[in-house]
């Protein structure tokens, strides 16, 4: 048996002890991983990183676990060179070409007319009488905003109690609405 496949398995029955043990410190599983990271720089992929507690030992036994998994499979891998020998397997290459071309235009308008919005508010079932009382003052504000000779900071501070109103309403609702309250800002 080659002094390897030895280390290898001794490497095993260490990391058992620790298992059966159920603790291993950082210093223990780094004795074991830089045994194979300058044959094997990849071996500590997947080891995973604790963070270091002054005064406290951190139990890396899950890094043990891991270790030992990849501990089997190297042993496997130098009993049975020919079952991982990439020369010898058989190469198949699959290639997909996709020529498919998929175009999507959205357009949205938000200019809607203050008639077009009292249209929407009336024609809405899921509105209330009430609910669309309410929504038909905030936009009769609104036309008085737009006819104000007010400041833009006057207007914006009426604005935004109405903007919060809307808001409070949905989305849908308050996006009806948004164009004309900045139509009225900025006249």
């Amino acid at each position: 048996m080659s002094k390897f496949k030895t280390m290898i398995r001794k490497d095993i029955q260490v990391c058992n002890q620790y298992i059966n043990a159920n603790f291993a410190k950082h210093s223990e599983v780094q004795a074991v991983l830089g045994k194979y990271l300058i044959d094997y720089p990849e071996f500590c992929q997947g080891i995973i990183s604790y963070a270091s507690v002054p005064g406290y030992e951190t139990n890396e036994i899950e890094n043990i676990k891991i270790i030992k998994g990849k501990l089997e499979y190297l042993l496997n891998r130098v009993d049975n060179p020919d079952l991982y020998n990439k020369q010898k397997s058989s190469e198949i290459n699959i290639s997909t070409t996709n020529n498919y071309t998929n175009n999507n235009t959205n357009n949205l308008d938000l200019r809607m007319t203050i008639d077009d919005i009292r249209k929407n508010i009336e024609d809405n079932s899921y509105l209330s009488d009430p609910e669309k009382n309410e929504l038909f003052e905030k936009l009769n504000e609104i036309v008085e905003l737009q006819k104000s000779k007010e400041s833009k900071t006057k207007k914006w501070d009426r604005a935004k109690k109405i903007l919060a109103f809307l808001l409070d309403k949905g989305a849908d609702i308050a996006i009806m609405y948004i164009p004309q309250i900045l139509a009225a800002i900025t006249k």
